[in-house]
């Protein structure tokens, strides 16, 4: 006896022969819609594994620049960071003053001091996206499935292109008030040695430095030279990731792929090796719309500097990825059986699909980041 996964196999098969156009099995699937009961089933179930395989293909950007967070419901959550009170530690002991971020030396009989665990005042959170799209029954009739072949890769593809704009905006909206001020993340080129900024940029302000190979080293020194909150050094050991337009992203590998440096003063002439190997170019056309083609990031590969999250791209526990629905509110045969709703609505006969998908992002941590505006950021970055 044929069984349910056996004949939702076969189903797969015939929906994929009639995704690709295949006559044969676009008349097969019609004609077993029409006839077995669990039909409706099975094509919601193929439906969503095309809709998850398409969104799983797309190339997101999010996973290189940001880390994965898991939120339990919509309330917005704390970050919490390990914080040690300086105050109360030992002032000397052996020569070893207290350092931030470290066990300090507990004296002979004296008490240990506390470790707490306090929130930073920011917080991260998700938020529901979505959209339906609605057609009729005719439509359905008449378009020999291309409709239906073009919903789970198009769904797909605008839900992963939701979470790399969320992530993104953490950076480069012009509105985001989230962390201190924001000057405090944009490239100031008056804070960095000439010999790390090059003549590239000599004379531009940081809010105006466009891509070139003195920038992006002034970027690097100073995402690694700005002390965090908590006093200690930023270190990065994943490395960076450049975040551009495709516009400025060829220019950006072409610099990242200089192999030697020659700076001549007078009759000397100094050869160094390129210092920008850890950075990588990720591009996304979603900046261009955000804010322009000449801005520009450096930040952490990943969301992570050092143990810190810089900015996270958070999802719900059991909701993480996208949801595909069709809604079925096309009544009962008068001999008994459900009805597929490609047949229509009982009102009507639209046929409609939803796609749902719960997601956020967060800049949680200033360590690592630097902006440049590259000339046409607005004047709140």
């Amino acid at each position: 006896m044929t069984t349910f996964e056996e004949k939702q196999l076969e189903f797969n098969k015939l929906l994929e022969g009639s995704f690709a156009g295949d006559k044969i099995a676009q008349a097969k699937l019609k004609e077993a819609v029409t006839t077995d009961s669990l039909a409706p089933t099975m094509f919601v179930n193929a439906a969503n594994v095309q809709f998850v395989s398409a969104y799983n293909e797309y190339d997101s950007i999010w996973p290189r620049i940001a880390e994965k967070v898991l939120l339990n419901d919509f309330r917005p959550a704390a970050y919490l960071s390990l914080n040690s009170d300086i105050a109360s530690m030992p002032i000397d002991n052996g020569g070893f003053s207290p350092i931030q971020d470290t066990l300090p030396a507990i004296p002979e009989l004296t008490p240990y001091p506390t470790l707490t665990y306090t929130g930073n005042g920011r917080f991260v959170e998700v938020g529901k996206h979505g959209a339906r799209l609605q057609f009729s029954f005719e439509a359905i009739v008449n378009d020999d499935w291309n409709t239906i072949e073009k919903l789970p890769t198009d769904a797909g593809r605008l839900a992963a292109r939701t979470e790399d704009l969320l992530v993104l905006m953490t950076l480069f909206d012009p509105r985001a008030k989230n962390i201190k001020s924001e000057l405090d993340r944009q490239l100031d080129l008056s804070k960095v040695p000439a010999e790390f900024k090059g003549e590239a940029v000599a004379g531009s302000n940081g809010k105006d430095a466009r891509i070139s190979y003195g920038a992006i080293t002034a970027a690097r020194w100073q995402a690694l030279n700005t002390k965090s909150e908590s006093g200690r050094t930023v270190t990065v050991p994943g490395g960076f990731a450049l975040i551009c337009s495709p516009a400025q992203a060829q220019l950006a590998r072409d610099l990242l792929a200089i192999r030697e440096i020659r700076t001549t003063n007078g009759k000397t002439t100094t050869i160094s090796t390129n210092t920008l190997t850890d950075i990588e170019v990720v591009e996304s056309d979603l900046i261009g719309t955000i804010v322009g083609d000449d801005a520009w990031a450096l930040v952490p590969k990943g969301g992570k500097a050092g143990d810190k999250t810089t900015i996270a791209k958070t999802s719900m526990r059991g909701r993480e990825t996208p949801e595909l629905r069709a809604h079925n509110a096309t009544g009962t045969m008068l001999g008994g059986g459900a009805v597929d709703y490609r047949e229509g609505s009982f009102d009507n006969d639209d046929v409609e699909i939803r796609v749902r998908q719960i997601a956020g992002a967060g800049l949680l941590n200033l360590d690592g980041v630097v902006l440049s505006a590259g000339g046409r950021l607005t004047d709140h970055l």
